[in-house]
């Protein structure tokens, strides 16, 4: 007795498409809606939404600030007094919260300026352009000084810079001091300035035998990622053949939202890969799915079937319109929405 196959359509974060050379039309408003469209037979596959997408908001540009602590000693370790006695200087002044008394470095000249600097941490968080660079240092002074106390001390490509001069409180007080550029080459920051940087305080007591303290000194660097990078990375549909069917089928994804994409994006370029498929086996073994193709097709012949095979976004890169968001058109998105369709062959 013939058996007959009918083709099974599932689609993930759709809103439009026509089917296939069977004139088909459909239009879907859940991520998770089905419709079977009967061609001759059993179900040959099924495309569901994967567990882990892509998280497309990364790419848009927040301005944002990291912190940077002292981890070592730097150039300088001049200040007269550190408490404990043990250690290095910089592990006096490098804790997230300040411990006032617990931990400190204190002056113990009042004629003469003392310094330390101290290296930082290599940046992690932060990416794009740098808008300015921030110290801070949190100090008390015995007395009510008669003379300046304290400044921010900084070092880069190799020349120290000061910022202003302060006068302490009685209580512990947070002081700062910014670098909208690097004071030494007068232009933006870089990266690589910031984890060379090296961060201090320069002390003096208040009056003779009065002490000067400073018990946390760190940075925070402001910054705003780049208008363009690398995509994320994630799964979209988890194909899965039907175990009686065995012939040859064919995927196609297409990108069904190019309109408000463009709004945000310059360009937008993803390498779709499809294991098992007849592509995966090749140079490159992606397709690439841009705002310009809108769709791209995977060729399934000799995989396994009732095993699933996840098709995912492996890569590609994307610009985008600014950095501003207010800047770009009424109605953009930076989330793709595809619609995944499985044919028989």
């Amino acid at each position: 007795m013939k058996r007959k196959f009918r083709l099974q359509v599932i689609i993930g974060l759709v809103l439009a498409l026509i089917v296939t050379s069977g004139l088909y039309a459909f239009t879907y408003l859940s991520a998770t809606a089905t419709m079977d469209v009967v061609v001759a037979g059993a179900e040959i596959a099924t495309a569901d939404p994967a567990a882990v997408q892509p998280d497309w908001n990364s790419v848009i540009p927040v301005s944002g600030a990291e912190t940077l602590r002292p981890n070592a000693l730097g150039d300088e370790a001049l200040i007269g007094v550190q408490f404990p006695d043990s250690g290095e200087h910089w592990d006096k002044v490098d804790e997230a919260t300040s411990d006032g008394d617990s931990t400190y470095v204190q002056g113990d000249n009042e004629k003469a300026w003392q310094e330390d600097l101290y290296n930082i941490a290599d940046h992690s968080a932060g990416s794009g352009t740098i808008h300015y660079v921030k110290v801070y240092v949190v100090c008390s002074s015995e007395v009510t000084p008669a003379q300046t106390t304290a400044y921010i001390h900084i070092k880069t490509n190799g020349v120290e810079h000061n910022g202003s001069q302060e006068t302490m409180t009685t209580s512990y007080a947070t002081y700062s001091y910014q670098w909208n550029t690097n004071p030494q080459t007068l232009a933006a920051w870089t990266w690589a300035e910031i984890d060379a940087l090296q961060i201090g305080v320069g002390l003096r007591e208040p009056t003779k035998n009065k002490y000067i303290r400073c018990t946390q000194v760190y940075t925070e660097i402001g910054y705003t990622p780049f208008a363009y990078g690398d995509v994320p990375t994630g799964d979209l549909f988890d194909i899965t053949p039907h175990t009686d069917y065995t012939g040859d089928f064919a995927v196609k994804v297409y990108l069904t939202n190019t309109g408000n994409l463009i709004k945000a994006y310059q360009y937008l370029n993803m390498k779709l890969h499809l294991p098992g498929s007849v592509e995966a086996g090749e140079t490159p073994s992606y397709q690439l799915l841009t705002l310009d193709n809108g769709e791209v097709t995977f060729n399934m012949k000799d995989y396994t079937p009732g095993s699933t095979y996840t098709l995912s976004v492996t890569g590609g890169s994307y610009c985008l319109v600014s950095t501003d968001t207010s800047q770009w058109e009424e109605g953009w998105t930076v989330a793709p929405e595809f619609y995944c369709l499985i044919m028989q062959r």
